[in-house]
């Protein structure tokens, strides 16, 4: 059993992370989730079925520890120190650029409303394709496939906005 475990902290630990970091925007407090999430996966390793893939199974364990953590903190922060965006020796202007661009999606994913949320980071940081997104969050996948258009077109008016339509008043 633990080399069971060993096994899915070193497949899939990162994605764990990626996850937990963007959903709670915190390092600390993505690798308290990433821990918490093995933890819970280790002590109920005996419900996993072991004839399916483990990311969904340890992705829903992971949703369901931030959406505690979300839940009780009812605010999402979101770590601007961490470089999202990783190219290969960019110049000042692009890093500037980059960044500039990556805190405002971040800011915009955590306005979106959590069922939103929840599938675009399981599908795009997560890597889910979406049997896994409806398996992970226990919703039909038309359902998943219906949040994630709308979810990216509330996103796409989050940006829009952010760009041309609030620089009056801020």
């Amino acid at each position: 059993m633990q080399e069971l475990l060993q096994e899915m902290v070193e497949t899939y630990g990162d994605q764990v992370y990626r996850l937990a970091l963007r959903y709670t925007g915190s390092r600390a407090q993505a690798e308290d989730v990433t821990q918490e999430t093995f933890l819970r996966a280790f002590k109920n390793l005996d419900r996993y079925d072991r004839s399916r893939p483990a990311a969904p199974w340890l992705l829903k364990i992971a949703t369901n520890i931030c959406r505690n953590w979300h839940r009780d903190n009812r605010e999402v922060l979101f770590d601007s120190s961490y470089d999202y965006m990783k190219t290969t020796n960019p110049g000042p202007e692009e890093m500037y650029l980059a960044r500039e661009g990556e805190e405002e999606l971040l800011q915009a994913i955590g306005k979106l409303p959590q069922k939103y949320r929840e599938v675009l980071l399981l599908k795009h940081v997560g890597e889910l394709n979406y049997k896994e997104v409806a398996e992970t969050l226990d919703l039909e996948l038309s359902l998943v496939k219906n949040r994630l258009y709308r979810g990216r077109l509330m996103l796409r008016d989050l940006l829009a906005k952010g760009k041309g339509g609030s620089s009056n008043g801020e």
